[in-house]
């Protein structure tokens, strides 16, 4: 069988529907150990083909190996960003804070914190607001009173 038969053979079964839409690492390997044991050996693989389909799994190989350090990286972002947002969230703790809502805004002491789906929300006059709705936070000076606000 030379190399042109082996080829179509395996675009044909590539055709049929697979549980898994890409081809991976092992599916390349079995092509091409399929591919070197049916060949004919009066006509072998040119060794500039056996040379580019050796590169074109490297190149697989490099691909998903930068693919999965993406996905670490991503995911340690995510962790970093849920950390932060949940360290903030506890720091208002004790202030007074103005969050907008849908009817206007809210002026209040941050009374706790709690999470939804992930992410931290302050306590406001007992509702929950995303850090992002968080308008103004109040400095209290040491005699009690309000010194100033950091509009955000």
């Amino acid at each position: 069988m030379n190399v042109t038969a082996t080829t179509a053979a395996a675009e044909a079964a590539s055709s049929q529907p697979q549980s898994t839409p890409d081809l991976g690492r092992e599916d390349f390997l079995q092509l091409l150990v399929t591919q070197l044991r049916l060949q004919d050996p009066l006509e072998p693989v040119k060794e500039k083909d056996f040379i580019a389909q050796l590169a074109q799994f490297g190149t697989l190989e490099g691909v998903n190996n930068l693919s999965d350090e993406i996905k670490k990286l991503s995911d340690l972002f995510q962790t970093q960003l849920l950390q932060n947002a949940g360290r903030e969230a506890v720091e208002l703790i004790g202030r007074r804070v103005t969050v907008t809502t849908e009817n206007g805004s809210v002026t209040d002491v941050v009374t706790g914190v709690r999470w939804v789906d992930g992410w931290p929300q302050v306590v406001v006059g007992g509702e929950g607001y995303g850090l992002a709705q968080v308008e103004e936070v109040f400095l209290a000076t040491a005699a009690g009173g309000e010194e100033a606000s950091y509009a955000g």
